[in-house]
């Protein structure tokens, strides 16, 4: 069988790799049932749902044509890990609104049509629900603000 569509099959088998990740982590939680969920439920599920669509784009990527892979460009990977690397190093001393923050920041910088405003916006937009979401209406033991 021929790849028609190499940025497809690419994309659906980094997919299925990213399910298999999640779900050898979810193996060790409790599974529950429908009616009674324990931890592991959701997690197992929701990688199941995205090994199957991984695997419905890897198919169609044999059917039809479609775009071929291209270089990876370091100049817009390395500012997304770094916005990644950066909330994942403050989330507990700075708190979700400054750990965000950064995160927008520091990962818009990869857009090749950045814009200060519109990142300033979006970003305070998305933190906000973050930080209403989250902490307050799933009470999730998440720091809003920096701890003095």
């Amino acid at each position: 069988m021929r790849v028609r569509s190499p940025q497809d099959v690419a994309g659906g088998l980094a997919l299925i790799v990213l399910a298999a990740i999640a779900y050898s982590q979810a193996m060790e939680l409790p599974y529950g049932r429908a009616a009674r969920m324990g931890p592991g439920y959701f997690p197992t599920l929701l990688s199941g749902l995205i090994a199957l669509f991984g695997a419905i784009i890897a198919f169609g990527g044999l059917r039809a044509d479609g775009p071929r892979l291209q270089r990876w460009s370091f100049r817009r990977i390395l500012p997304v890990m770094a916005g990644i690397i950066w909330f994942a190093l403050t989330i507990r001393g700075l708190g979700l609104v400054a750990a965000g923050a950064g995160l927008f920041l520091i990962a818009s910088l990869a857009a090749p049509d950045f814009h200060w405003r519109g990142t300033v916006i979006f970003g305070s937009c998305v933190v906000a629900f973050a930080a209403v979401l989250f902490p307050i209406l799933l009470g999730l033991p998440l720091p809003i603000w920096p701890r003095l």
